[in-house]
């Protein structure tokens, strides 16, 4: 049993922390549902669905218990109303929710949030941007924190996965306030079939995703709403990419009629759909130092509203990754790894070399190293495999500066291509 003092500290603690400090998608695990300053019906966390009331207006009752333990600490015990001790009674009720509800999901949470840092860097293996870690904070709060179409990404993928992982689980039965979405079932779905079976729930992963989430973003200026429109168009590509499933109903085998019901794709599907919005991301302009005040929170309001959910969006163009800036973080080319060959290559591998060395003005050097493999194995009566152990040279391929020579054909082939200046 912990110490009720302590699970006290630790909300206090927590509430402080997500109010205060810049957070990124590896310190999810410490994250929880921010405590907003206006009241919003939800049916899975606690401390939403009731309202404390007094002559100021109306606040949340998570928010007031907080307010009201931290003001507590600095009374004596002799100080302390009668009013006090009610509401003591009913927030040590309401703390313990709070806590419940927090550490329920945050494990899914930071799952989640992992999920899409693997995502991320798969889909970026062979870019020149290659998802680094740098590029995972997903705060505002650091004037570094760039708003280009990766940040836009990085943030939809966190947030799709997220939700994926929430659903997810909801569907293998870890949390108990959460089952298959069956509000659907019964009726037509269309010609020949009617919803039924077990739908994955993500309208549950969705409510809980966008509470952890969305809460990281505390600013009402243009950047807080481009990383809110691409987290819920992360969310969006989770829903979109959804799989119907359907199972035939009828007379020896035949399929008279049809039930079905939506699962969830592997995630590797969303990552992909999202790959794609990354491609075709829509640069919004607004006016520069567009700041916080009523004017400029509706014009950015008005802006982003105008935009499919659906649609990635940034502010900023993207720097040239091929070269290397200390101040933004950026490694460069030089020393990354490429593909020049091989067996069932995608797409992105063929033209690794190029787009990473050629493109960025370097050279592919190779390097040969030793392995050891097995080998030569044999099924050995009864029943083990045996095999050798083999000696065998690989090459490696990566982005090298050129040398004197090569620069000097490189530039003397890119002054001939140059076209003749019009007379």
């Amino acid at each position: 049993m912990v110490p009720r003092d302590t699970v006290h500290s630790l909300i206090l603690l927590t509430v402080y922390l997500k109010l205060c400090q810049a957070w990124s998608v590896n310190n999810f695990l410490m994250t929880g549902p921010k405590i907003h300053t206006s009241h919003k019906s939800d049916s899975y966390l606690f401390y939403d669905q009731t309202v404390y009331r007094d002559n100021n207006g109306q606040f949340p009752i998570g928010i007031f218990c907080v307010a009201f333990y931290t003001g507590r600490e600095t009374r004596s015990p002799l100080e302390m109303t009668k009013g006090d001790q009610i509401y003591t009674s009913i927030c040590e009720i309401v703390i313990d929710s709070l806590l419940q509800a927090y550490l329920i999901y945050s494990s899914s949470v930071a799952a989640g949030a992992q999920s899409g840092i693997e995502e991320c860097k798969h889909q970026f293996a062979w870019d020149r941007w290659n998802c680094p870690e740098r590029a995972l904070q997903l705060s505002t709060h650091s004037g570094l924190r760039s708003a280009n179409r990766e940040a836009a990404f990085v943030h939809a993928i966190s947030s799709a996965g997220v939700m994926y992982t929430l659903t997810r689980n909801c569907s293998l039965g870890d949390f108990d306030n959460c089952g298959c979405d069956d509000s659907r079932n019964g009726q037509l779905g269309g010609h020949g079939w009617l919803w039924g079976g077990c739908s994955d729930n993500v309208g549950f992963g969705e409510t809980i995703s966008k509470q952890f989430v969305d809460a990281l973003e505390t600013g009402q200026d243009a950047r807080a709403a481009m990383n809110l429109h691409n987290n819920e168009a992360g969310r969006k590509a989770v829903k979109g990419t959804m799989k119907q499933t359907c199972k035939c109903h009828g007379v020896s085998g035949s399929c008279t009629t049809q039930t079905c019901w939506l699962q969830l794709p592997e995630f590797r599907e969303v990552g992909n759909y999202l790959k794609e919005k990354y491609h075709k991301a829509l640069k919004v302009d607004l006016l520069k130092g567009a700041g916080n005040s009523a004017a400029s929170r509706g014009a950015i309001a008005e802006t982003f509203s105008a935009i499919s959910k659906k649609e990635l969006v940034h502010l900023e163009d993207s720097p040239d990754y091929c070269l290397e800036n200390k101040t933004l973080g950026l490694q460069g080319t030089e020393g990354r790894e490429c593909i020049k060959k091989g067996k069932h290559l995608s797409k992105w591998e063929k033209r690794s070399c190029k787009r990473l060395c050629g493109d960025c003005g370097l050279a592919v050097g190779e390097r040969r190293a030793q392995m050891m493999s097995s080998c030569n194995c044999k099924f050995h009566w009864c029943c083990a495999v045996k095999c050798e152990q083999c000696r065998k040279t690989i090459t490696k391929y990566f982005c090298v500066k050129k040398d004197k020579k090569s620069r000097n054909e490189s530039a003397s082939k890119r002054k001939g291509a140059r076209p003749a200046r019009r007379q």
